[in-house]
């Protein structure tokens, strides 16, 4: 086969993420698995809401999914701007999250991802509500239909509305949403933004407690401690012991979850050992300080690098692109707050040193 410069090709970016869909959103199975690019379609829509909740507007998030596939997610944040919907629908790499004054600690940074959504959608639509007027496109597969755009007046609050269905020809025959994969999204999203409310299909997702609600649902026996619940400036974490073996960690950067680890969870590992080590002044083997440990941590990074687009691993090394690493920030957040937990609480640090030795 000839390899001349008609080998050489340039496709247009909904070509590309129709040809590649794994780059964007992973697998892309039926729906049967929690990681499907049917629910990573579903995130990316969502993530966008999360965002302007972070940053300050917009309490609430509706999510409604029918029978047939057709998702619709609502925000009451400021809205996309009415002359910038169509860019940020359909123009790859157009976004606000470039600038790192408007988005600071965003999880969507490339504008990518509702790019993704449309081109991979046989039915799209966005529509802003911005200071009583409103504007909406409709697209198929990534291109917009005409006359598709609506433009007028309206008494609905700001914020954004993105309706899609997985494109049939894109993903498996019998594709279809599990309504339980997305409740434990909901869920995830309540206790990384507490004071959020995520309403799924007319039901209610809240969280007062983070994370430490986070551990107390995903194990299923009693801990061996009450939970060490911590929080700070960017960063919190929760964690005790039970009674299975090895190690279960939930990591998460700017709210999304870090399914792979990362370097935030690599520095919570180390920052365990050896604040316990230091705590009870004795050289306890790592292995034994971290068997049976149930724990959840979730960071702030400004500008997060993530070592694929489905971002389930973080590959930053540093807080912000000029600050402290992560293994700094996370090493001496540890060190101060647990040391502090366990000199106010010496039961939780008799049962947790009990359990090491046990170990």
């Amino acid at each position: 086969m000839a390899y001349d410069e008609n080998s050489i090709k340039t496709l247009d970016w909904r070509e590309h993420i129709r040809m590649r869909p794994g780059m964007y959103i992973g697998k892309l199975g039926d729906g049967a698995s929690p990681d499907d690019g049917i629910y990573v379609l579903l995130k990316e829509v969502v993530d966008n809401s999360i965002d302007e909740f972070v940053m300050g507007f917009g309490k609430k998030i509706t999510i409604d999914v029918t029978p047939d596939g057709l998702c619709e997610v609502r925000d009451f944040g400021r809205g996309i701007p009415l002359g910038k919907l169509l860019d940020c629908a359909a123009k790859i790499n157009t976004g606000a999250k470039y600038d790192s004054d408007a988005f600071k600690k965003s999880v969507g940074l490339n504008g990518v991802g509702i790019k993704a959504v449309n081109a991979l959608s046989d039915f799209f639509e966005i529509q802003a509500y911005r200071d009583g007027e409103t504007r909406s496109y409709q697209f198929c597969r990534g291109k917009e239909i005409p006359k598709g755009r609506k433009d007028g007046v309206t008494e609905e609050p700001n914020g954004t509305r993105t309706a899609f269905h997985a494109d049939p020809d894109i993903f498996p025959a019998a594709t279809q949403f599990r309504p339980e994969y997305i409740e434990k999204m909901c869920r995830y999203y309540s206790y990384l933004n507490k004071g959020l409310a995520l309403h799924f299909n007319g039901r209610r997702y809240i969280s007062k407690n983070g994370l430490l609600d986070l551990l107390a649902e995903a194990m299923s026996e009693e801990p061996l401690y009450p939970i060490i619940h911590l929080e700070g400036h960017d960063i919190e974490v929760a964690f005790t012991h039970g009674g299975q073996y090895g190690e279960e960690h939930y990591s998460f950067v700017n709210g999304q979850h870090t399914t792979q680890g990362g370097t935030h969870q690599a520095a919570f590992r180390e920052a365990i050992v050896k604040t316990l080590r230091d705590f009870f002044k004795k050289n306890y083997e790592a292995g034994d300080i971290r068997s049976s440990l149930v724990a959840a941590i979730s960071i702030k990074v400004k500008e997060p690098v993530f070592e694929s687009q489905t971002k389930t691993k973080l590959g930053s090394n540093t807080i912000s692109p000029e600050g402290e690493t992560i293994r700094t920030f996370v090493g001496n957040f540890i060190a101060r707050e647990l040391d502090n937990y366990l000199h106010k609480n010496p039961e939780t640090a008799k049962a947790l040193e009990a359990k090491i030795k046990d170990s």
